[in-house]
């Protein structure tokens, strides 16, 4: 019986684990698009990227990962490239994230994620 309860509650964490990666990469294409259409961020995108901060490390978390130092190659150094591919990372993790069964501990989930909060932490200093 509690063996039934353990697994239905993983289930349930896989779910919402899933949805906040849905969500991430919902979050990242609405800032894209923001972007493309105003030329600058407003401050409820800017609120959008504070929430997909939030949810990239949830997701991380439940993947096992902790703060790690990641160097990403071919840094953006505007605004819009950088949003760009915030989105190409966020739709690569949602990827990582649908196929990782949830009985594994996904390195590839963890090192997405890491790589994703750090164009998160370069475009926070882009919009400052």
């Amino acid at each position: 019986m509690m063996a039934r309860r353990d697994i239905k509650a993983a289930e349930k964490e896989q779910r919402e684990n899933l949805e906040r990666a849905r969500e991430a990469a919902q979050l990242s294409a609405e800032l894209n698009n923001a972007f493309v259409k105003n030329q600058s961020l407003s401050q409820t995108e800017i609120k959008k990227l504070e929430r997909l901060r939030k949810l990239t490390r949830r997701i991380r978390e439940y993947a096992g990962g902790t703060d790690g130092d990641v160097t990403i190659e071919n840094v953006p150094h505007e605004l819009k490239s950088a949003l760009e591919k915030l989105t190409e990372h966020t739709e690569a993790m949602l990827k990582e994230v649908e196929k990782t069964p949830r009985q594994v501990v996904s390195a590839s989930v963890i090192e997405r994620t890491n790589e994703l909060l750090e164009i998160i932490r370069y475009v926070r200093s882009l919009t400052r």
